[in-house]
C-alpha cells in the first residue's frame, strides 16, 4: 500500500467518523479548526502511584495541526460544547497525533 493510499483511508476515517473542533495551543488565543477523533472511557493508570483517572485519546491530523499539542493544549469540540486539555502526547506518525487528554 502507498503511502498516498493510506493517507487517502485515513482521510476518509476522519470524514466519517470526526468531531468538528478547535484547537488552542497552551498560552495562545489562536483557535485553528480541525477534525478529531475522540476515545473516550479509557483507564490510565499511573507510573509512580496507583493512580487511575478517566483519560480520551483525541487524534488529530497532521495537516490541520501540523506541530504535535503540548500539556495544557485545548481542543473544544462541537463548538465548544466540550473541552479537552492535553496531558500528554501519546504517540505520533506520518499522519497524525494522538494525546491524552481529559
Amino acid at each position: 500500500m502507498t503511502l498516498a493510499a493510506l493517507s487517502a483511508g485515513t482521510n476518509v476515517v476522519y470524514r466519517t467518523f470526526g468531531v468538528p473542533a478547535g484547537y488552542t495551543p497552551k498560552g495562545s488565543e489562536v483557535v485553528t479548526p480541525c477534525t478529531v477523533l475522540v476515545e473516550r472511557d479509557l483507564s490510565r493508570f499511573g507510573e509512580v502511584a496507583q493512580v487511575n483517572a478517566r483519560t480520551a485519546i483525541v487524534c488529530v491530523r497532521k495537516s490541520e495541526v501540523a506541530a504535535a499539542p503540548l500539556r495544557g493544549a485545548i481542543f473544544a469540540l462541537n463548538g465548544g460544547a466540550e473541552t479537552l486539555k492535553v496531558d500528554s502526547l501519546q504517540a505520533s506518525d506520518e499522519f497524525e497525533h494522538r494525546v491524552y487528554a481529559t
